[in-house]
């Protein structure tokens, strides 16, 4: 027997005898006899069990005089398992979901455990867990005297709305520090394929759209750009890659879900996003070049669609939209201390012609365009300690489906208003594995009342607006 076999045999040894506890101590001493029989390697032996059973919740980690007493083993170093850990917490403030006093929040942003590594020399796969999963909307109950987009509809399969779906509205209010779509708890899994330059991906995958919204310096959703935002997705499919040496790269992929379809007002009756209500796949190029040094372009294009058209059930907040993209990318590194970067996106969204007409509605594709430039500037204090500044400023349109619907049924709001954000982040690296940064985010928003913001009539004209701005502390790490 290998010791990955006996390795295998240990895990699922060790989980019987934690669940047993001390309920079956005839059984518990059976299973360890028959693990000690199990092999003589001494790898085995130095990862005994025992502790796990005899000292389960007597142990406190966090006490240095007890590392010698804590229960499991140390893993091997090998190229085969890796184990990451990232972490992002903060204390937000945010205007937008002021209107019952919950502006002021401390929240985990993510907790991601990574395990990846390379099964065989061509052969390497991924698996993220994180259990923080708040970037999807919630059926609101609403409330009188405010317009929420995302109420329940007593219109095709029933409902039941949740009190936290006040919070949890659109892309304009919401409580997620972490803007990642995730299927459940699993944020990515997926294998690759690598042979020269070529390389296939199967799973679930974030999809390579524009910047990174961490690689682009913000921290938290709150702070990101919404541009940034909106790039950021995953999606259970397939993708085949090819390096043209260092300095080129090509993405084609094919994917199912919907992913992106809330940011279009398509709730499609809250089913979970992962889900994939069009039968067509979704496609994707995208491509990246290094034409000189520091210099760093990318381009991406998606052609698709979310939602599915329901004869028997005709719903504009669940029906067939489109979802292409257009995002052109570019980071230039001035120096050793100075980045600038920025990004130009056009998002075509909206009811596709079938759906406009069996709806009833004059209403067609809508174009969502805008950009953001930004600078990051930075200074070494100590070998170990870095500190900077991330500037970002954003100009995007705040056209969508439900802008144009309601335009349609007479409401006081029209196409091409834009809205406008200034983003600060102060921040300190240290050792490169802890970050500490304080946010600031300036947002203009033309249409508060129609994400819930602030009430569709004001009742009180001298009462100030709540607004949308965004302040906090956020700190993060990674271990790996």
């Amino acid at each position: 027997m290998n010791r990955l076999d006996v390795l295998l045999c240990y895990f699922f040894l060790s989980g019987v005898l934690v669940s047993i506890g001390y309920a079956q101590p005839a059984l518990q001493q059976d299973l360890r006899t028959k693990l000690d029989r199990l092999s003589d390697d001494t790898f085995v032996k130095q990862a005994s069990v025992y502790p796990i059973v005899d000292q389960i919740g007597q142990i406190d980690v966090r006490n240095e005089s007890n590392e010698g007493q804590i229960a499991g083993f140390t893993l091997p170093d090998t190229a085969k398992f890796r184990v990451r850990l990232s972490f992002m917490a903060g204390y937000v403030h945010d205007s937008s979901v002021a209107t019952l006093g919950f502006e002021k929040q401390g929240r985990l942003g993510y907790g991601i455990v990574s395990l990846f590594g390379a099964l065989s020399e061509n052969v390497k796969y991924m698996f993220e867990v994180n259990p923080v999963n708040e970037s999807r909307p919630l059926p609101s109950c609403g409330e009188d005297g405010f317009f929420y987009p995302n109420t329940t509809q007593n219109f095709g399969p029933k409902v039941d709305c949740e009190p936290d779906g006040r919070l949890r509205v659109d892309d304009y209010r919401f409580i997620a520090l972490d803007p990642m779509n995730q299927q459940g708890p699993i944020r990515q899994a997926y294998l690759t394929y690598n042979l020269g330059g070529f390389g296939l991906t199967f799973g679930r995958f974030v999809l390579p759209i524009g910047l990174n919204w961490e690689e682009a310096g913000s921290f938290t959703s709150k702070d990101a750009t919404h541009i940034q935002r909106i790039n950021t997705e995953s999606n259970f499919g397939i993708g085949f890659d090819y390096a043209f040496g260092d300095k080129a790269s090509m993405t084609v992929a094919g994917f199912l879900g919907d992913g992106n379809k809330f940011r279009d007002y398509d709730y499609f009756y809250f089913q979970d996003g992962s889900f994939d209500s069009n039968s067509a796949l979704t496609t994707l190029l995208s491509g990246r070049v290094e034409p000189f040094e520091n210099l760093d372009l990318r381009a991406a294009w998606k052609k698709g669609f979310t939602g599915s058209k329901v004869e028997r059930v005709p719903n504009f907040w669940a029906s067939k939209r489109i979802d292409d993209a257009v995002v052109l990318s570019a980071q230039y590194r001035l120096s050793d201390f100075i980045r600038v970067f920025g990004e130009h996106a056009k998002y075509t969204w909206g009811l596709t012609k079938t759906s406009a007409e069996m709806l009833g509605l004059d209403m067609g594709a809508v174009d969502k365009s805008g950009y953001y430039f930004g600078t990051d500037v930075f200074t070494q204090i100590t070998q170990n300690v870095r500190a900077g500044t991330t500037i970002t400023r954003e100009r995007l349109t705040r056209d969508d489906s439900l802008i144009s619907y309601l335009a349609l049924q007479g409401f006081d709001v029209e196409l091409g208003k834009k809205e406008k954000s200034t983003a600060y982040r102060f921040y300190a690296d240290f050792s490169e594995r802890v970050t500490v940064a304080i946010i600031k985010n300036s947002h203009s928003n033309p249409y508060l009342w129609v994400s819930g913001i602030e009430p569709m009539v004001d009742p009180n004209p001298d009462v100030a607006h709540t607004g949308s701005d965004k302040w906090g502390v956020v700190v993060r790490f990674r271990l790996q």
